[in-house]
């Protein structure tokens, strides 16, 4: 005898919420790691790269497993996530990264972190809010 569980709806859509917070988690500890992998002093921005690169991997980390325990209740906390996102695409512009040898990967870290958590967080975003005010909200 075999014993199924099948999910219902709502433990369903709740799964689905998770999938886009597990990514960003995913990107914050990747970014920690990045931080501690490349060499910065071959940047115009030096140490300043590695704290950036440092900092925002923890503070993406940190809202992401905070949405993670609290899917309903810290929505909101998406958009620092989101705005992280967008600063990281704009950091090898704003801390010099040319694109040359080493300073390539340093800019393409930068740039694919950057538009993949903007992307994750948008996603989780409207989740969130359909979830809350839309059609994932429960009863419909």
């Amino acid at each position: 005898m075999t014993k199924t569980s099948a999910l219902s709806a709502q433990d369903q859509k709740l799964r689905e919420s998770r999938l886009p917070l597990a990514a960003e988690l995913l990107t914050g500890v990747w970014l920690i790691v990045a931080a501690c992998v490349f060499t910065w002093a071959a940047t115009l921005a030096g140490e300043a790269g590695f704290w950036n690169t440092l900092v925002c991997g923890v503070v993406v980390a940190v809202v992401a497993l905070a949405r993670l325990a609290v899917p309903g209740r810290l929505w909101w906390l998406g958009v620092v996530n989101f705005v992280i996102g967008c600063w990281l695409i704009a950091t090898p512009f704003a801390f010099g990264y040319p694109p040359d040898g080493h300073r390539d990967a340093l800019r393409t870290n930068a740039l694919v972190a950057g538009v993949l958590l903007a992307i994750f967080s948008a996603i989780a975003l409207t989740v969130a809010l359909r979830r809350r005010y839309g059609s994932f909200a429960p009863g419909r």
